[in-house]
C-alpha cells in the first residue's frame, strides 16, 4: 500500500509539473508590458496594406538562448490568408500549424509579426489562438563549425492568448469621422491623418470598402454637396 501510494503521489507531482506554464517566453505589448497568459486581444482595424496586424511581441527573459515556435489555431479562418514572419522567418499558414522555428538570444525581444489579410468587404469576427513553444536546441559540429537549431522535441508550453478579430463594415457611412455630429472639412482632415498614421481605422472607411483613401474624402465632399 505505501509504494502504491508513493507511487500515485509521484504520478500526480509530475501531472502538476507538466500542466505548469513554461516561462522561458512571455508575451508583451508594444510598450513591453506583459501579457497574461490567457487573455484575449482585440483586433478591428486594418493597416494601409489591407492586414490585420496581431499587436504582440515574444520576449525571452531567461537570459540564456532557447528554441521557440508559435503553435497557432486558426481552424475558424473565414476567409482570406494568415501570414507569420515570427522569429526571423516568413510564413503563410492554411491550416494549425508551427510558426517558423529558431533559437534565438537571451535578449530577444521581436514582434511577431502575425498578420489576417481579410478579402475586402469580406465581414467577419472570428478568433484565433497562438502559444509559445520551447524546443530542445540540436547542436552539431562540422568541421570545426558549431551549429545550433530547433529541434522537433517540445520541452515546455508557453503562455497562450486569444486573438480576436473584428471585421466590421464602418459605422462612419454617413460621412461623420470625427463623431461631432457634422459632416464638414474636419472630417476630411480626420480622414487624412488616419491615412498619415497609416493605420486604416475603419472610423474613417465612409464609403465601406474595407480601406481608408482618397475615395473616403470623396465621399465626404459628395456628402457635404448633398449628392
Amino acid at each position: 500500500m505505501k509504494k502504491l501510494f508513493t507511487l500515485c503521489t509521484a504520478m500526480l507531482l509530475a501531472a502538476m509539473a507538466t500542466a505548469q506554464t513554461d516561462e522561458t517566453f512571455q508575451f508583451v505589448d508594444a510598450d513591453g508590458n506583459v501579457v497574461s497568459d490567457g487573455s484575449t486581444i482585440v483586433v478591428n482595424q486594418l493597416n494601409s496594406e489591407g492586414q490585420m496586424v496581431v499587436p504582440l511581441w515574444v520576449k525571452n527573459v531567461s537570459e540564456e538562448k532557447a528554441a521557440v515556435s508559435l503553435y497557432e489555431t486558426i481552424d475558424q479562418l473565414p476567409n482570406g490568408t494568415w501570414q507569420t514572419c515570427a522569429f526571423g522567418n516568413c510564413m503563410q499558414l492554411t491550416k494549425n500549424g508551427y510558426s517558423p522555428k529558431n533559437v534565438v538570444p537571451g535578449d530577444y525581444n521581436e514582434s511577431i509579426q502575425t498578420e489576417w489579410i481579410p478579402e475586402t468587404g469580406s465581414y467577419a469576427t472570428w478568433e484565433a489562438k497562438l502559444q509559445i513553444h520551447v524546443f530542445n536546441i540540436i547542436i552539431k559540429s562540422m568541421f570545426g563549425m558549431i551549429t545550433e537549431s530547433a529541434g522537433t522535441d517540445v520541452i515546455g508550453y508557453g503562455p497562450m492568448v486569444t486573438i480576436r478579430f473584428e471585421y466590421k463594415e464602418s459605422t462612419n457611412v454617413n460621412g461623420d469621422v470625427n463623431g461631432d455630429n457634422t459632416v464638414d472639412v474636419a472630417d476630411i482632415s480626420s480622414v487624412i491623418s488616419i491615412m498619415a498614421e497609416g493605420s486604416n481605422n475603419l472610423k474613417g472607411d465612409v464609403n465601406g470598402d474595407g480601406t481608408v483613401d482618397v475615395a473616403d474624402i470623396s465621399s465626404i465632399i459628395s456628402i457635404m454637396a448633398g449628392k
